[in-house]
C-alpha cells in the first residue's frame, strides 16, 4: 500500500538530515549512494581484523599506554605543557576513540581533491569538526586523563619530520650486547607518493634494546626540525608480551625535558602521542630530540622503532591523483588509518581499493580503526562529531539544534530502535543530558535537542566495531544560518566539547559507581611581579564555580608553568595555594601561566604573564597589563579554497586568534630595552591582586577588544586617568578599539622613526604618547 503523501514528505526531510547534506554542486561527484553514512540491509564488507599477534586481556591491574614522569622517577599525576597534558584524572585507564567524521577525499569524477561537504553559511563541516576536536576536546579528553586515539590526524602543523631506526639521526649508546635487531615488522620509510595500498608499518624493522634496573643504554632520534614551533610527538613501537610495560622516553624540548613512561605490550604497529612541545629550528639534540632509556621495574625489552614530529601535509596519492597539498589534519580518516600502520580490511573495507572507493570506505574505516586497536579489556568508547544538514533550499526552524545516534535497523526517520553495541544508548542519553543544560544556560536558552535516535549508520554500526559502545552527534546544522552562526563562536565550540567532557565523565562515574569529578576552569586574574632581591611573586585568583557545574568543580591545587621566552615551557611546579615565589638573576625575563588542578583533572592554561627583574638597585618601570579578553567569530580567518570549488569559509585556529600569549609580545619589545616590567591580566586589577602605582609607564592593551570587542570599561578609563595624572605616561594598545571622548584620538599622529607606523596618541592631559613595539 502506498504511503500517504504527507507520510513520504516527512520521510524524506528525515533522510534528508544525514544524506542531504546541503553540499555544492561542485562537491557532489554523483556516485556515493552511501556518502550520508547510512548503510543499506545486506551491505557486503570485508571481515573485520581479528586480534594481532600481541594482544592479550588488558588488565585492570596493568598500567595506562602513556604515563608521565617526574625526571627524579616519581609518577606525576599532574604534568605537562599547554594542550599536552597526559595523566590521571577522572577518565584515567579510559580510552576515547575520537572521530571528527569527514574530511578531504580524492575525487575520481572531479579530479581533485574534495571534501565531502560543501561551504554553506560560510562553514565547511570537514573542517570545523576537526577544528573543534583538536584544539578543544582533545586536550580536554587529556587533561582528564583520558587515552585519546583520533581517527584523523590531530597535528594541524603542516610540518613533519619523522626518524626511522638505523636512518640518518638515529644513534645508539652504551653496550652493543644490549642492543639486538627485532624479527617483528616495524615503520620504513614509503614511496613518494604513497600509493593507496603502501602500508607503512610493513616496510621496515625495528630495534631492541634490553632492560635493566637502571639507565645502561639508550636510543636518540635526533631530527632536524624545519621551523620553529609546536610539534606532536608520537613514537612507534612493535607490540609483544616481551616489551617492558614502561618503556622510558625523554623528549628533549625548548622548555626543558618531559618523560614519559610507554605500554609497549599494547597498541603497536602505529603512532602513539607523547605531547605538543616547542622546537627550534635546525638540528639541537639537547633541545630538539627524543630518548629512549633503557631503565625499567620490569624484565624485557625496549622496541626502537621510529620517531614522528608535527602532522605534515598530504601523503597519499598516485599518478593519477597526486597528495593533498594541504595539512594532512584536513584528510579524512581513511587515509589517516592507512597512514597509522591499519590493513587494508580497515582502510578499504570495500574489498575494492580503488580510488572510486576511497569516499565510501571512509565511514567505515572510522569504527574499524577504532576496533583494530582496541584491545580486550581495555575500557573504550567510540564518540564522532559532525554537525548535520536539513538539505532544503529554504531554512526551516524545525531543523536545527543537537541530535545523537546509535545503532538501529532503521533509516533516519525520527524513531528509537536500538540494536548496537550494550551500553551506547546510556553514554548518548548522557552526552545529550550535557548538551541540553550547558548550551541552554551558557549559550542559548532556547536551543532545541531531539529525544535520541537510531539509524542504520555505518559509523556506529557494530558490524564494523562490535567492541565499544559508539555514539554519532550531530551538533547544530551547518545549513540553517541561526545555527551557522553559533558553530562560528568560539564560545559554542568549546562549550558543547566541554559538556561532551563532562557527559563522558558522568557516563563512567555512573557505570562504575564512583563520584563525579570535572576538572575545573583555569584562573583568569594573575599576575606577576618583581618583590625585592630577586624574588619574584606570582598570585592568581581562585576561579570561579557555579551551581550546574558549567565551568567544573572548584580547583584544589594549581600547576604553574615557567618559560623563558613565553613559547617553550617547562612541565610546571604544583602549588596548594594561589601564590607562587621563586628567585631569578637580574636581567633575567620569565613567564608565567597557571593551570588548576583536582580529582577530575587539569584545566586548560592561564593567559600568560611575565616579568623581567631590575639590576641591582633598581625597581621596575613598567607595568604591562592584558587586557585582550576578545576570543569570538571576529577573530576568524577566511581561507581561501577556491580551488576546491569551497569559496572562502570561515577557519577557527586559536593561537592566530587569540591563545592567551600577547603580553609575551609586549614583554618581548620592553625587555629589548633593557627595562624591567611586571605583568597582569585585567581582571587581576579587578580582584585587587595588583595595585598600579610605582611604575612609570603603563602599558594597556586591548588588541582587538575586551569580551564582545569591547574597550575599556568606566572603572580602567578612571584607573589610566589616575595613573596618568600622576605624571606617568599610558600606552593604551589597540588595533581595533577607539576610546571614545574625550579620550578622542588624534589620526595623524607622526610615524615612528624606525618602524614609519603611525603612532596613536590621546589628547593630553590623560596620555601620552605611545611606544611603538619596535620601541621607536
Amino acid at each position: 500500500m502506498a504511503l500517504p503523501a504527507h507520510v513520504r514528505a516527512t520521510a524524506w526531510v528525515l533522510v534528508s538530515l544525514l544524506c542531504l547534506p546541503g553540499i555544492s554542486q561542485a562537491q557532489d561527484d554523483g556516485s556515493f549512494s552511501q556518502d550520508c553514512g547510512l548503510e543499506p540491509p545486506g551491505a557486503v564488507y570485508v571481515p573485520l581484523p581479528g586480534p594481532r599477534p600481541h594482544e592479550t586481556r588488558w588488565l585492570s591491574s596493568e598500567p595506562p599506554l602513556v604515563r608521565r614522569e617526574e625526571p627524579t622517577g616519581a609518577v606525576s599525576a599532574l604534568a605537562g605543557v599547554p594542550q599536552t597534558r597526559l595523566r590521571t584524572g577522572a577518565l584515567s585507564g579510559k580510552t576515547i576513540y575520537l572521530s571528527p567524521g569527514h574530511g578531504f577525499y580524492r575525487s575520481s569524477p572531479l579530479g581533485r581533491w574534495a571534501t565531502q561537504r560543501g561551504n554553506t553559511n560560510d562553514v565547511v563541516e570537514d573542517l570545523i569538526s576537526i577544528e573543534t576536536l583538536n584544539q578543544y576536546l582533545l586536550p580536554m579528553l587529556t587533561g582528564a586523563g583520558a587515552t585519546v586515539i583520533p581517527v584523523r590526524e590531530s597535528d594541524l602543523n603542516p610540518r613533519m619530520v619523522i626518524l626511522n631506526n638505523g636512518g640518518a639521526g638515529y644513534s645508539e649508546q652504551g653496550p652493543s650486547a644490549l642492543f639486538s635487531t627485532s624479527t617483528l615488522a616495524g615503520w620504513g620509510p614509503p614511496p613518494v607518493p604513497m600509493g593507496n595500498a603502501v602500508r607503512p608499518f610493513e616496510l621496515g624493522g625495528n630495534r631492541l634494546m634490553n632492560a635493566a634496573p637502571t639507565a645502561t643504554a639508550q636510543a636518540t632520534w635526533a631530527p632536524t626540525i624545519p621551523a620553529d614551533g609546536a610539534y606532536h610527538v608520537y613514537v612507534a613501537y612493535s607490540a609483544y608480551s616481551a616489551r617492558v610495560p614502561d618503556a622510558h622516553y625523554v623528549v628533549r624540548h625548548a622548555g626543558g625535558e618531559s618523560h614519559f613512561r610507554v605500554n609497549q605490550r599494547r597498541h603497536g604497529g602505529t603512532w602513539v602521542l607523547l605531547g605538543r612541545f616547542y622546537f627550534r629550528a635546525g638540528l639541537h639534540p639537547e633541545t630538539g630530540s627524543v630518548v629512549a632509556l633503557n631503565d625499567s621495574t620490569a624484565s624485557g625489552n625496549v622496541s626502537l622503532d621510529a620517531v614522528r614530529f608535527g602532522g605534515g601535509s598530504g601523503a597519499i596519492g598516485d599518478g593519477t591523483l597526486a597528495p593533498l597539498s594541504r595539512p594532512r589534519f584536513e584528510e579524512c580518516a581513511r587515509y589517516h588509518t592507512q597512514f597509522s600502520g591499519a590493513p587494508p580490511s580497515v582502510f578499504a573495507p570495500s574489498g575494492v581499493n580503488a580510488l572510486s572507493n576511497e569516499r565510501n570506505d571512509d565511514v567505515s574505516s572510522r569504527p574499524r580503526f577504532a576496533a583494530w586497536l582496541h584491545e580486550d579489556g581495555e575500557d573504550a568508547v567510540y564518540v564522532a562529531w559532525h554537525t548535520n544538514a536539513s538539505g532544503l533550499s529554504t531554512p526551516d526552524d524545525r531543523f536545527r539544534g543537537t541530535e545523537a545516534y546509535v545503532y538501529g535497523p532503521n533509516p533516519v526517520d525520527g524513531t528509537l530502535n536500538f540494536t548496537g553495541v550494550p551500553g551506547s544508548d546510556v553514554l548518548a542519553r548522557s552526552l545529550l543530558g550535557e548538551l541540553t543544560q550547558d548550551i541552554r544556560n551558557a549559550i542559548e536558552p532556547t536551543w532545541r535537542v531531539r529525544s535520541l535516535r537510531s539509524a542504520n549508520l555505518g559509523e556506529v554500526n557494530p558490524a564494523h566495531n562490535p567492541e565499544m559502545p559508539s555514539v554519532l552527534l550531530e551538533v547544530a546544522y551547518h545549513d540553517h544560518p541561526a545555527d551557522a552562526a553559533f558553530l562560528k563562536r568560539p564560545e559554542f565550540r568549546r562549550v558543547a566539547a566541554r559538556a561532551m567532557l563532562q557527559g563522558l565523565i558522568k557516563y563512567f562515574a555512573t557505570r562504575d559507581g564512583k563520584d563525579v569529578h570535572l576538572p575545573p576552569e583555569p584562573p583568569s586574574a594573575l599576575v606577576a611581579r618583581n618583590a625585592g632581591s630577586g624574588r619574584v611573586e606570582v598570585k592568581w585568583a581562585m576561579p570561579a564555580t557555579d551551581t550546574l557545574d558549567l565551568g567544573g568543580h572548584a580547583a584544589t591545587r594549581y600547576r604553574l608553568y615557567q618559560s623563558a621566552d613565553g613559547l617553550a615551557w617547562d612541565d610546571g611546579t604544583e602549588a596548594d595555594s594561589t601564590s607562587f615565589s621563586v628567585t631569578l638573576a637580574p636581567g633575567t625575563t620569565r613567564y608565567f601561566r597557571v593551570a588548576s588542578l583536582n580529582a577530575g583533572g587539569e584545566s586548560f592554561p592561564s593567559d600568560v604573564v611575565g616579568v623581567r627583574l631590575p639590576e641591582a638597585g633598581s625597581v621596575s618601570q613598567v607595568l604591562v597589563i592584558n587586557a585582550f579578553r576578545r576570543m569570538d567569530e571576529g577573530l576568524a580567518r577566511v581561507d581561501d579554497l577556491s580551488a576546491y570549488a569551497l569559496g572562502s569559509p570561515w577557519r577557527q585556529l586559536l593561537e592566530a586568534m587569540n591563545d592567551g600569549t600577547s603580553l609575551r609580545r609586549h614583554g618581548e619589545a620592553v625587555a629589548q630595552h633593557g627595562v624591567a616590567f611586571d605583568g597582569a591580566t585585567s581582571p587581576a586589577l579587578a580582584q585587587g591582586l595588583l595595585t598600579p602605582v610605582g611604575y612609570r609607564v603603563l602599558d594597556w592593551f586591548t588588541g582587538r577588544g575586551g569580551e564582545g570587542g569591547a574597550g575599556p570599561g568606566a572603572a580602567e578609563l578612571d584607573l589610566m586617568r589616575t595613573f596618568v595624572t600622576g605624571g606617568a605616561i599610558c600606552c593604551c594598545r589597540a588595533a581595533m578599539w577607539l576610546p571614545p571622548s574625550p579620550w578622542e584620538v588624534r589620526r595623524n599622529s607622526p610615524s615612528c622613526r624606525k618602524c614609519s607606523r603611525p603612532r596613536w596618541a590621546a589628547r593630553p592631559p590623560f596620555f601620552r604618547w605611545t611606544a611603538c613595539r619596535t620601541g621607536g
